[in-house]
């Protein structure tokens, strides 16, 4: 299996060293693990992602582990681009500047309010369902008109605190689902859900089966923000991967994709 989700003490909110996060992936036999720090410029988010002058540090010490840990693991390097439209050409700075494998990008912010925080309204069930995800829904598709990244990271995120909306809204995802599938873009099956309130893996079985209908390409991840969540519930996520129909996932390499089988 291989990791393409994997956080850094950079972030100001994960633990352990970038070569601790390594030797947990050998000890767990994963194939690769790719580094995916954040990268915002959200006001709100600025204390929770690595700055921009810190990324070159980011790369090198990847690419040293890299080459360290060569005969036992693919060590790949990227970044988590937190959306926002008023920001997108100094995301765009940053990843056409530096040699990454892959770039992915998700929401967390609603009108400037980070909605998956545990100190948000949303977590304290203060906010409408279906008016949340409609906004959601909303921001998704407006990050799908740019071509920055890769992936869409943990696709159905505002259900971490297992708040859901009605079906006719719910049904609005699979109007993202086409889009990306239009733009040829990936879709990570993250893990961590399974520890948060939901119980269940970001995107949900059903996504997940939308999505190999429509072929859309899937990377795991972890979200690790830890050396020991590395690898976690992967077992659960094969599992998930071969009841949706798929039978091999997508790696990165210098932004090339490169088939894995599972």
């Amino acid at each position: 299996m291989i990791d393409y989700h994997v956080h850094t003490s950079l972030c100001n909110h994960a633990t352990g060293t970038m070569e601790q996060y390594v030797r947990a992936a050998v000890d767990k036999g994963l194939a690769t693990i790719c580094f995916l720090d954040h990268l915002t410029f959200q006001e709100g988010g600025r204390a929770n992602a690595m700055v921009p002058r810190e990324v070159p540090m980011y790369i090198y010490e990847a690419r040293r582990l890299a080459r360290e840990y060569h005969d036992r693991i693919i060590v790949r390097v990227g970044l988590e681009v937190d959306f926002s439209p008023r920001h997108v050409e100094q995301c765009r700075g940053i990843v056409d500047t530096f040699d990454l494998d892959v770039v992915g990008s998700s929401v967390h912010f609603l009108d400037g309010e980070d909605v998956v925080s545990g100190r948000s309204p949303w977590a304290s069930g203060e906010l409408a369902a279906d008016a949340v995800y409609l906004k959601y829904l909303a921001v998704l598709e407006s990050m799908l008109d740019y071509d920055y990244f890769d992936v869409v990271c943990h696709l159905d995120l505002p259900k971490k605190f297992n708040q859901r909306p009605s079906p006719s809204v719910l049904h609005g995802f699979g109007d993202v689902l086409e889009k990306i599938r239009e733009n040829d873009l990936a879709v990570e099956l993250n893990t961590s859900g399974f520890h948060y309130p939901v119980k269940e893996a970001f995107p949900s079985p059903d996504l997940l089966r939308r999505c190999a209908q429509l072929q859309i390409p899937l990377v795991t991840g972890s979200d690790a923000h830890a050396p020991e969540s590395v690898g976690r519930d992967f077992d659960r996520a094969r599992d998930l991967l071969i009841a949706a129909g798929y039978r091999y996932l997508t790696g990165f390499s210098h932004r090339e994709r490169e088939i894995v089988p599972l």
